[in-house]
């Protein structure tokens, strides 16, 4: 139990959101000032509920941040809406908040959008309890909220108009830099996180890229960085293929040139470059060297024209969502579990007096924000320490009784704060949370009593106690019991993606590809968030799930390195007698999987040209029946 306690302070300084903070403190600033001004301080204050989309605004291309911001306004404006029309038929108000609960945290995880998940829309939502029962004040209070809401998108949009390159700019970089670090480090274990985090950084360029199509981006500078992204793809592959030929070091002239082409993105190499020439008589190391040299050329061009060839797909979101909606969909089955607890933890509520005890509801949410059942256990030893803090911050404040100008400062303050902390330690985020919450609760009900600190903090405690109970009663070992099953739907879809690339019958000029490769790299997610929950599952044979991690690593990069041939036209079809063989392995591995049933090793033949697919499989092969019973 010390280790839940020892997470109380752990600090992560990597993660201090500084230009975050001042930003969000900024819009809440000039948000509550404008009301109090106009001497309307109550609308300002259900208007600043619409700054808390700028909360979901991370990372990403700054078109996708817009889309973002004002996707998530309007939401939080129906969130509000409906808690107006719902407060006063407690069943359906429970029903509706459990709903909301569960879409937002559905889409956020589909999408992959990092932040407090549906957090903001249950405290929007729930807001709606503690205002004056008005159904007839619906549609202004929806309408305050897109204000504030105004107020954020242009604060996003003022930063995109100085830093709109940057994003896509600094995911390209990044990957270069994992590239050199991969190259540094070309064997043992090293190697294999190396590649994991290439990939990663792939992905989330990619993502970034495909994201930010807007005027500014349709020029020279977006389609040269579309063509680097690709170059590192290719080289990065070059270095797979490599490394299953045996080769344990890359030259260091083929280092130093990706160092170089680092520091061109980056902006602070200005001297020339000379190409690279390595006689090795390796056709391999031959291919490297001039992918290098090219990718220097292409920095050197200044009327850079996009390449038909490079694989460019917008992302399709109502595919996104269908492909999560399967039953074995770890993001449908946290979400379900989200939805069914909130709605418990207001039932509760109603049920033992609280009438408008939305603590309970956020409390509850608040603990649900951790992945797994370990760190829900932590998020309720935090949320509840913090908010004992916060709640003692809190009366010291509001026992000075602070003027409306003085409140309106103090929420701007704390929320940057609260902003800035969130990812560094969430128990001191918390505690500068709550008073700010409590200055808003005060500000609208016109009315804090000191006596009401101990109910709200036994709300925390029973709304923290309810999540927790929830996810250890609803969630016990769902995600171990799930994981091989999903694992094998992930291996069978890649050999299904195989058998069409690489048959003789040349399915992969009629079927669709970019459909068995979007299900499959659905899948690869979906398999990594089970394993993450079913590692840190209570009471669970970690060294037997700690072991198919090396099958879901490898998985990964051999459908990279699958989707890789194809959009590279290098595809070289087998006779049904090798693809037979390939296939049966695959179906070998998933039965050891599921089953632990131990079977022959398949030596498999060379793909022309991919070696690298024939090793990893083999590879894969040793790994499965190196299972720990």
């Amino acid at each position: 139990m010390w280790k839940y306690f020892d997470m109380l302070f752990k600090l992560n300084k990597s993660n201090l959101a500084i230009k975050k903070a001042i930003m969000q403190a900024c819009i809440v600033f000039v948000i509550l000032m404008t009301s109090f001004v106009f001497g309307r301080f109550d609308l300002g204050l259900t208007a600043v509920l619409g700054s808390f989309s700028n909360i979901y605004v991370i990372n990403g291309s700054y078109p996708s941040r817009i889309r973002k911001v004002i996707v998530v306004t309007l939401m939080l404006s129906l969130s509000l809406m409906l808690g107006t029309l719902t407060i006063t038929v407690p069943f359906l108000y429970a029903l509706v908040l459990g709903l909301i609960g569960m879409i937002a945290h559905f889409v956020l995880k589909a999408f992959q959008i990092p932040g407090p998940s549906s957090l903001f829309f249950v405290l929007t939502y729930s807001i709606a309890s503690i205002m004056p029962i008005m159904p007839e004040e619906v549609w202004n209070r929806g309408l305050l909220i897109l204000c504030g809401g105004v107020i954020s998108t242009l604060a996003v949009i003022i930063d995109a108009v100085f830093n709109h390159k940057k994003p896509e700019k600094e995911s390209v970089l990044n990957i270069y830099k994992k590239l050199t670090y991969l190259m540094e480090h070309f064997s043992g274990k090293n190697f294999d996180d190396a590649r994991g985090e290439t990939l990663n950084a792939i992905h989330s360029a990619t993502t970034t890229l495909t994201t930010a199509n807007a005027f500014w981006n349709k020029n020279k500078d977006y389609h040269k960085l579309l063509q680097l992204k690709s170059n590192a793809e290719a080289i990065w592959s070059s270095c797979l293929e490599l490394s299953s030929r045996g080769n344990e070091s890359i030259p260091i002239e083929i280092i130093d040139g990706i160092k170089y082409i680092s520091e061109r993105i980056e902006g602070r190499e200005k001297a020339s470059f000379q190409q690279i020439s390595i006689n090795k008589k390796d056709e391999h190391i031959d291919e490297l060297t001039e992918l290098v040299n090219t990718t220097v050329a292409l920095l050197d061009d200044t009327d850079v024209k996009l390449n038909k060839q490079i694989n460019y797909r917008k992302p399709m979101y109502s595919t996104i969502i269908k492909d999560n909606l399967s039953k074995n969909s770890m993001v449908l089955m946290s979400s379900m579990q989200y939805g069914i607890i909130l709605f418990a933890s207001v039932i509760i509520a109603f049920g033992i007096g609280f009438e408008r005890a939305y603590w309970i509801p956020m409390s509850c949410c608040s603990v649900l924000l951790g992945s797994t059942s370990q760190s829900t256990i932590q998020r309720a030893l935090q949320r509840t320490f913090g908010t004992i803090v916060g709640m003692l911050v809190a009366v010291i404040i509001l026992y000075f009784e602070p003027n409306t100008w003085e409140i309106v400062i103090l929420m701007a303050i704390l929320m940057g704060t609260a902003e800035l902390l969130i990812a560094f330690n969430y128990t001191i985020a918390v505690m500068f949370i709550t008073p700010n919450v409590l200055l808003m609760s005060a500000a609208i009900t016109h009315h804090f009593d000191t006596h009401l600190v101990f109910p709200r903090i036994t709300d925390v405690i029973i709304g923290s106690l309810i999540g927790l109970i929830g996810v250890l009663v609803i969630n016990r070992k769902q995600a171990s019991k799930k994981l091989p099953k999903t694992i094998n739907n992930t291996l069978r879809i890649q050999a299904n993606l195989l058998h069409t690339l690489f048959s003789t019958n040349k399915y992969h000029q009629s079927v669709i590809h970019s459909k068995l490769i979007r299900k499959m790299q659905t899948e690869i997610m979906n398999t990594k968030a089970m394993y993450q929950a079913a590692l840190h599952e209570t009471d669970n044979n970690v060294k037997q799930i700690e072991y198919v991690y090396p099958i879901i690593f490898t998985v990964e990069q051999l459908a990279f390195t699958i989707e890789r041939a194809y959009q590279d036209g290098n595809i070289s079809a087998l006779p049904d007698q090798s693809i037979g063989l390939y296939l049966t392995t695959y179906e070998n591995i998933c039965k050891e999987v599921e089953f632990n049933i131990s079977y022959e090793i398949v030596d498999l033949p060379q793909i022309k040209g991919i070696a690298s697919i024939r090793t990893e499989l083999m590879k894969l092969q040793n790994i499965s029946r190196g299972r720990i019973v």
